[in-house]
């Protein structure tokens, strides 16, 4: 294992140390709010613009899907953000991001300017590493004391 490099300035190892157990929980309560925030307006709001919208993508039945879409990002980002059934809900949330990289994203690039894969990509991947550890120590998994 390569040693730990000197820090530049030493005197920023204490605020490192001092902040890094709160860093992986912000990770998790902001990618799983992010999340929830952008399904509650699905779910209980325009439900028919999302239906319409997953159509015109070639999605069938848009509005099942629109409450497919609407309940992973709203419930299963809830779930994420608070450290609940981490493991579990990472999986349905990893697999519609990869869903709508391939079936919409693709096509634009990889710039999210361009509505492009950049940015499911990168919430793909926070969300790979949550599948792998769990929700850490300062989540509700924790405090039940299991996890699958």
């Amino acid at each position: 294992m390569p040693a730990t490099p000197h820090l530049v300035f030493p005197g920023l190892g204490g605020i490192y140390r001092g902040l890094a157990p709160v860093t992986e929980p912000f990770i998790r309560v902001v990618a799983g709010g992010s999340l929830a925030v952008h399904g509650y307006p699905i779910l209980f709001g325009n439900i028919g613009a999302a239906a319409k919208f997953l159509e015109s993508t070639g999605f069938e039945n848009g509005l099942f899907w629109a409450y497919v879409v609407g309940a992973v990002e709203f419930v299963c980002g809830l779930f994420l953000a608070i450290g609940f059934l981490t493991r579990v809900v990472a999986v349905p949330i990893i697999g519609f991001l990869a869903v709508a990289i391939v079936t919409y994203h693709w096509q634009f690039g990889f710039a999210w300017e361009n509505r492009g894969i950049e940015y499911p990509l990168f919430w793909s991947i926070v969300v790979l590493h949550f599948l792998v550890r769990g929700g850490g120590a300062w989540s509700l998994d924790a405090m039940i004391g299991r996890e699958v």
